[in-house]
């Protein structure tokens, strides 16, 4: 697909309404239509989609439409109209902006992740939620990618057009597998106001010719398609002047099929109320006003800390009794591991973490950490320690061994973020910490081939490094001189707000300045 530089003309966002929005307010989760997690649904939905075949659900008039390319609607796809409508509302309060060149003209907003707005953010988690890329999963039989997702907000006015594209965009990190609009245009939109979006058939030689079908814009309706070479589709001007097409799309991404069919553990947003405090579990020489603006000068200053003796020791102590009472290796190799998910393939890495379906096996004090960890509470102390704001977390429990390893590999190329890993090895008998003599289980922090930083297991010990574009990570293999010793580690990876990160930067110039 050709490259189409933006020309932004004018950097006043398009006007919004009047209204403005009150203090945010914590609101559920959207439902979505319940029919469409049913496996007597579900299931026949997915042979027809995998087979390129049409479909129609006589219950919910949800459809696939076969030619030329596998394209779905869902209808009444949320179940509230009261959420639909407000969402609109908020939505239209949004900053858009004109996009405009030689392929669209249209307003976009700023990506989704980034808006307060209460019913915004609702969708956004409900999105994000692991039932919902499960249902999607189910549905397209693609094993999509829960960490990686697009989300914006359109407005197609009078003039307004997306020109024939494939959409099908793909590096070595990652791919689009399917795009997604949900419609929130008014009740009433017909085929004569135009905006339709059209699908495009390809001749043999997989050039687009002409417009195969055109799907008009229906309210509360969730439209998708796969992406590949064939996939070109555009939005058709919009006619009317007394409406707006308004929508929410984007895109899921996805192991591609000439790629590493990765297993990875979703982002999930920042929301978990932990039943312990900070106060309960961390060392309080951490806690203290002056202690935070230390470690947030140290780092700010090295982009990386270590903090040893992490939680309290009572803590550390029940911890470490707890997964030893599990016995060797917290029963690897049967049917009760902890460890029960091996991560490959062996040409990227190998290790072992825990799975989300054996949650229920992680012992109490761990499951609190991991908790902790994924909360608010501890997004808030690590945004006074790092002086960053963040949007979402990857966490894993993982195990390293001997034989294990992570490799640098352009099929798995990691986001870039906040590394936090709170570390408990075990180190066998007789050993009191990793021995940097078995030139072995260091995470190496690496950028053009220069290594900027090199991290042993410690016990109970946080480790903070934030990875910029350009600075990769990997695990050394554990060799044989490690024995029978053991990375156990809570893994997180934190999405960075960068825009909140320049905000903070630029009122630092201007405080300096000021001086």
């Amino acid at each position: 697909m050709a490259k189409h530089e933006l020309v932004q003309h004018s950097s006043v966002p398009l006007k919004r309404s009047k209204l403005s929005l009150q203090d945010p307010v914590s609101v559920d989760l959207p439902l979505f239509n319940n029919r469409y997690s049913q496996p007597d649904f579900a299931n026949p939905f997915r042979s027809a989609f995998r087979d390129r075949q049409s479909f129609v659900d006589a219950e919910s008039q949800a459809r696939i439409i076969e030619n030329p390319y596998p394209a779905v609607c869902l209808p009444n796809f949320l179940q509230s109209k009261e959420f639909l409508k407000t969402l609109r509302d908020e939505l239209l309060l949004e900053d858009y902006y004109h996009k405009s060149n030689d392929l669209y003209e249209f307003y976009q907003s700023e990506d989704l992740r980034l808006s307060r707005k209460p019913h915004i953010v609702a969708l956004k988690n409900a999105i994000y939620s692991h039932e919902f890329f499960a249902m999607m999963s189910s549905l397209t039989g693609i094993d999509l990618d829960p960490s990686v997702i697009d989300l914006n907000g359109n407005q197609y006015h009078e003039g307004c057009y997306l020109l024939c594209h494939d959409d099908d965009i793909k590096n070595e990190k990652e791919g689009r597998r399917i795009a997604f609009i949900l419609y929130l245009v008014d009740e009433d939109w017909t085929a004569a106001d135009g905006g339709a979006l059209d699908l495009f058939k390809c001749n043999e030689s997989g050039y687009p010719v002409e417009v195969a079908q055109s799907l008009v814009p229906v309210r509360n309706t969730l439209a998708f398609f796969e992406l590949s070479s064939v996939s070109y589709h555009q939005v058709a001007e919009v006619l009317t002047r007394d409406k707006s097409r308004i929508s929410i799309s984007g895109w899921f991404h996805g192991p591609l099929k000439t790629k590493l069919v990765s297993k990875t553990m979703p982002f999930e947003s920042i929301v978990q109320q932990p039943s312990v405090s900070l106060e309960d579990i961390l060392n309080p020489d951490y806690l203290g006003e002056g202690a935070m603006e230390n470690i947030c000068n140290v780092f700010l200053d090295q982009s990386s800390i270590e903090l040893q003796k992490f939680l309290k020791p009572t803590v550390y102590d029940a911890l470490v009794k707890e997964l030893a009472a599990m016995g060797p290796e917290e029963r690897q190799g049967t049917e009760s591991a902890l460890w029960d998910e091996k991560m490959g393939p062996s040409h990227v890495r190998s290790y072992s973490r825990v799975s989300s379906q054996n949650q229920d096996r992680v012992p109490t004090v761990l499951k609190q950490l991991q908790t902790l960890f994924g909360s608010a509470l501890f997004e808030s102390y690590l945004k006074k320690i790092t002086n960053l704001g963040f949007l979402a977390v990857n966490t894993e429990l993982r195990m390293f061994k001997k034989g294990d390893y992570t490799l640098l590999h352009d099929h798995a190329l990691e986001k870039d973020g906040l590394d936090v890993t709170f570390s408990f090895p075990y180190l066998g008998a007789g050993q009191t910490e990793w021995s940097e003599e078995w030139g072995a289980g260091a995470t190496h922090y690496v950028a053009e081939k220069s290594n900027l930083l090199t991290l042993y297991p410690r016990a109970n010990t946080l480790t903070i490094v934030l990875r910029d574009e350009g600075t990769l990570r990997f695990i050394r293999f554990l060799n044989s001189r490690v024995g029978e010793a053991r990375r156990r580690e809570l893994s997180m990876l934190f999405s960075v707000n960068d825009d909140e990160e320049d905000d903070e930067e630029e009122e630092e110039a201007h405080q300096e300045e000021k001086k």
